[in-house]
């Protein structure tokens, strides 16, 4: 009477094995609407280009990151050529992050450029 209830058991878990069911199959147009959403770094890049800059822990809210992801994908704009400023809110004392355009910098535009 064991042996059956084991053959039962065994019978039912390959019956609900994950294993037993198809992956789901990827359309274009699943694909085309993923295109048109933005990614979690465009997102960031669109926050730290406010005038005053965003905090950290708004940073870490919004994307659901930690704190030391947000660093890192920082530095990737960092290394894509983004000037990014760091400073520390005089309220709470926690990293500030700004995005810099060319102007902040001292940068001219090519038809500033006086021949």
């Amino acid at each position: 009477m064991t042996s059956s209830i084991d053959q039962t058991t065994s019978e039912a878990t390959v019956a609900t094995s994950p294993k037993s069911f198809a992956k789901p199959v990827t359309t274009k147009a699943g694909s085309q609407a993923r295109a048109g959403k933005k990614s979690k770094k465009d997102q960031l890049a669109a926050m730290i280009s406010k005038p005053d800059g965003v905090r950290i822990t708004i940073l870490v809210e919004r994307l659901g990151w930690q704190p030391h992801t947000v660093r890192a994908a920082l530095s990737g704009l960092r290394k894509q050529g983004h000037q990014i400023l760091a400073s520390k809110s005089p309220k709470t004392g926690e990293a500030v992050y700004r995005l810099m355009t060319p102007m902040q910098t001292g940068v001219t535009a090519p038809e500033e450029v006086a021949s």
